[in-house]
Parts: structure tokens; C-alpha cells; sequence
């Protein structure tokens, strides 16, 4: 029995370190108790350094009231979990982006106890949606503006957007 549940914390423990997200075990105040190396290089914080926070410390102060409602929801027993996009920021005060979903983890006596927190980085995915709405934006100026008039098609030959010297512009997708 002693050695099952040696090899049951050693499995978890490799879970835990080896995971490709980042994961922690917060008190009910929002202390980071326990982090894997995986959310340390997210946030650009050494396990030390985020104990000495919250996670409303190293919010973004815009999503920082969506997080606490839902942590509200979540200890009142009106949900069971929540996913929610939102940005940290990292230890040099930069934003970064996670995708973060959160649940409760209960005491023998069924009361919360702690949180825990899976956090994925989602910064190179949110840079590249940026820049196809500036793209996006550029391309409906140009049609927009151009000074004859001009259609787009995609590769079937359908109209995606049209366009005439008047200013008249129509996006038909």
C-alpha cells in the first residue's frame, strides 16, 4: 500500500512538472501555493516570486472583475468550473495573454479548499488574430477609397467586397 502510494505522488508529481500548460494550486484568497515550472515561464516569475502575489496582483486591471465574479460563482456553488481569456502580467509588467479555467479542489468535509488553475498561453494566437484585423482594416480602406472602382473575389469568383470612386463600399461576406 505504502509503495502504490508512493508511485501514485510520483505520477502526479511527473503530471504536475511535465505538463505542456501551467498549473497551480491557489488558496481561497488567490495565493499561488503551488505552480509548475510550465506557468513560471509564462509569466516570467520564479516559484518564489509568484507565491509573494495573488493572482489579482499580476491581473490585467480590465479583466481582473470578470475573474473575481466568476471565482464568486465558483465558491457559491452556482457553477462548477469556468474557462474565461483574459491577460497576466508578466514580471515585467507586459501583457500576456492565457486561456484560464479554473476549479475547486474540497477538504474531506466536502469545503472548498483551494483552486486549482490550468493557464495556457494564448499570446501568439491573439498577435495573429491582431494582425488580421489590421489587415482586414487595411483591406476594406483601400477598396473603399480606391480612386476607380474595384471588386475582390476569392478563388471561385465570388464577390468578397466592392468598391467605386463615390465612397461606396460593400463587404458581401
Amino acid at each position: 500500500i505504502e509503495q502504490a502510494l508512493r508511485d501514485s505522488e510520483q505520477r502526479f508529481r511527473g503530471t504536475f512538472e511535465q505538463a505542456a500548460v501551467g498549473i497551480a494550486v491557489l488558496d481561497l484568497d488567490g495565493r499561488w501555493e503551488r505552480v509548475n515550472g510550465k506557468l513560471c515561464d509564462i509569466l516570467g516569475y520564479s516559484e518564489d516570486e509568484l507565491r509573494n502575489h495573488t493572482f489579482q496582483d499580476i491581473t490585467h486591471p480590465d479583466d481582473l472583475q470578470t475573474d473575481l465574479q466568476y471565482m464568486e460563482l465558483l465558491l457559491c456553488g452556482d457553477i462548477s468550473n469556468y474557462s474565461m481569456e483574459k491577460r497576466y502580467l508578466d514580471k515585467d509588467g507586459l501583457a500576456t495573454w492565457a486561456r484560464l479555467t479554473v476549479s475547486l479542489l474540497y477538504d474531506t468535509e466536502n469545503v472548498p479548499s483551494h483552486f486549482i488553475a490550468v493557464i495556457e498561453d494564448i499570446s501568439a494566437r491573439k498577435a495573429a488574430e491582431a494582425k488580421l484585423r489590421a489587415s482586414e482594416e487595411r483591406m476594406r480602406l483601400f477598396v473603399e477609397h480606391a480612386p476607380s472602382s474595384i471588386a475582390l473575389f476569392d478563388r471561385e469568383m465570388r464577390y468578397l467586397a466592392a468598391g467605386d470612386p463615390k465612397g461606396a463600399f460593400r463587404a458581401l461576406l
